[in-house]
């Protein structure tokens, strides 16, 4: 085991908490399915009557697929799998659901060391440095390069810079979302407050929280989880770095910046929103959230986009807009969240070839409207987006759109045409761990009485020091 499998194994497969989705039971390992044993030819005739031997098929492919999608998201995936078992007859792919994004990825660490690596794995957004640091990743740029066979500019801005680096596409991305205000539309009509889409300043919503609870349509204006998500996302919507080095992009990130300007102007509202009553301290929890909002406890909430059975399971009118940007800034946009698929690279050209092609498959549009408007998950293939039938669906559906809207008017570039990395999103190995320091800096103003700024330095200083030894293994 290498330097750099020990190093991610310590700071990332031991230190890693649980990301956007929440962990469920993982089912046991995939192990390598051998290929189809090829059907022999025809015995041949004798000499007088001889015939030209038939040629046996081609041997199929197969192919390890290992995914994080559990429930309903799982039963999407199998019938797009099957979908693309059936296109061709040359590859099958295996796909073995593998418990969280973490579950699966430390699956991964282990199978370098013992064998029996998958052929394609899905992996979270904040992972991508460790996954480019495990060395066992065939970057799709090279793909793309060697076969001419796909176009990055196909994909939703946002979403092709997310996962590129310098020189290009490294992983395609699959299941994306953002985060969206949720609102209930009868308690806005009730407290005479217009319909909201746009993003709102932390001033604008406070005084739109202020009309709700005057007019007492609910015990609380708004309710999250004390998550690292929201605030990365906010941040991001208000132009701040999370990491030095242009969020660790430019050069490995050696230093948070999530301790100083806009980052403690967003922590600041996040935590005042509680201490002042304007949401229940419900801690860092995904699912008492949704059900605070739909027990009418919260006028607004906000979730991942890929939750639209809040939407569904509301005895309300629902409505949606975009996440708020602090008083000082413009609104910049949102990064992506979700994941993308991976091309474990096995050494053999004929497997790569065919690993990219599910890959490519799972990307199509015809596949990615499938994947949207059963999971809520927004299609990341432009081209989709210009199929009449998911405009229709849009036209029924407004809420899925929403998250669209947001997405795709984020500012990639600055004015001076320059990268805006605060929406490209941060990048480290430890980013995991880094984010759960944030989850135990609200712990620390709630509960122990820290100011914000002072939660925030001793996160960046815990923060610093996972990212010094980490970096330590590639100097």
């Amino acid at each position: 085991m290498t330097r750099t499998f020990k190093l991610l194994t310590v700071l990332v497969l031991l230190a890693m908490v649980l990301a956007a989705c929440p962990a469920q039971q993982p089912a046991a390992p995939a192990q390598q399915a051998p290929a189809e044993e090829a059907a022999p030819a025809e015995e041949a005739a004798p000499a007088e009557e001889a015939a030209p031997a038939e040629e046996a098929p081609a041997e199929k492919i197969t192919l390890e697929f290992w995914h994080s999608m559990g429930g309903n998201l799982g039963e999407l995936v199998d019938a797009l799998v099957a979908r693309f078992n059936e296109s061709q007859d040359r590859i099958v792919v295996n796909a073995t659901y593998q418990g969280s994004y973490d579950d699966a990825f430390n699956k991964l660490q282990a199978a370098m060391e013992t064998g029996g690596l998958p052929h394609i794995t899905q992996n979270f957004d904040i992972a991508f440095q460790a996954m480019v640091d495990t060395g066992v990743v065939l970057p799709a740029w090279k793909m793309i390069e060697k076969y001419q066979d796909f176009d990055p500019n196909d994909l939703v801005p946002a979403v092709r810079e997310y996962y590129s680096d310098e020189n290009g596409l490294v992983a395609l991305a699959f299941n994306s979302s953002t985060p969206i205000l949720y609102y209930n539309v009868e308690m806005f009509e009730q407290a005479g407050v217009e319909p909201i889409y746009d993003s709102l300043s932390f001033s604008e919503f406070k005084a739109l929280c202020d009309k709700l609870l005057e007019a007492e349509v609910a015990p609380y204006c708004f309710t999250f989880g004390q998550v690292g998500w929201y605030f990365e996302q906010i941040l991001a919507n208000s132009g701040g770095l999370y990491f030095n080095n242009n969020n660790g992009r430019t050069g490995r990130a050696t230093a948070v910046e999530f301790n100083s300007g806009q980052g403690v102007e967003v922590f600041t509202f996040l935590t005042s929103l509680i201490q002042e009553g304007y949401a229940p301290n419900l801690g860092s929890t995904w699912t008492e959230t949704d059900s605070t909002f739909q027990t009418r406890q919260a006028a607004i909430e906000i979730d991942s986009t890929s939750d639209v059975s809040i939407i569904e399971k509301s005895e309300f009118e629902v409505g949606t807009a975009f996440i708020p940007h602090s008083d000082s800034s413009d609104r910049n946009g949102v990064i992506i969240g979700g994941a993308a698929l991976w091309l474990v690279d096995s050494g053999d050209e004929e497997i790569n070839r065919a690993s990219w092609e599910f890959m490519k498959f799972m990307a199509a549009p015809e596949q990615q409207i499938f994947w949207h408007t059963g999971s809520g998950y927004f299609p990341v293939n432009l081209k989709a987006h210009e199929d009449p039938r998911l405009q229709e669906f849009w036209d029924e559906n407004p809420n899925f759109r929403t998250a669209i809207d947001q997405l795709v008017t984020t500012k990639t570039t600055l004015d001076d045409g320059s990268l805006n990395y605060a929406v490209l999103g941060g990048r480290a190995g430890p980013f995991p761990a880094i984010r759960r320091l944030i989850v135990e800096a609200y712990s620390r103003v709630l509960n122990d009485g820290l100011t914000p700024q002072e939660a925030l330095d001793e996160a960046a200083e815990k923060a610093n020091q996972l990212l010094e030894e980490y970096n330590a293994f590639f100097e």
